[in-house]
């Protein structure tokens, strides 16, 4: 039988704690990995629907001037000239405050 002597018992301890460090750095290098993986996954998602979310409200905009026109010409054809721009600017003035009636009525919890 050997004897284990207090040098033997601590070249076993710092060698267990070598192999553990290893494996610690070896786990948080893996997690680390699969975080930015995630993360780099997530950003590409939000500026994808950020991108497609911006040409949406570009297309309602240009839609909305190609409206704005067209109500314009009409109260220029119809009712007159002067009064068309003021006409088109109650228009959107109206929508505007239904629209401000609508988001101040709601609850703040989103409901």
């Amino acid at each position: 039988m050997s004897k284990v002597t207090i040098s033997d018992f601590t070249i076993a301890l710092f060698e267990l704690a070598e192999a553990e460090s290893k494996a610690l750095r070896q786990s948080v290098r893996i997690f680390l990995t699969e975080e930015r993986r995630a993360l780099e996954k997530t950003v590409f998602r939000s500026g994808l629907n950020i991108t497609l979310i911006g040409a949406a409200i570009l297309s309602l905009l240009i839609a909305l001037g190609f409206l704005s026109w067209g109500i314009y010409d009409l109260c220029v054809i119809y009712i007159s000239p002067l009064a068309a721009p003021f006409i088109t600017g109650a228009f959107w003035l109206a929508a505007g405050l239904v629209f401000m009636i609508a988001a101040s009525g709601r609850k703040k919890n989103g409901n």
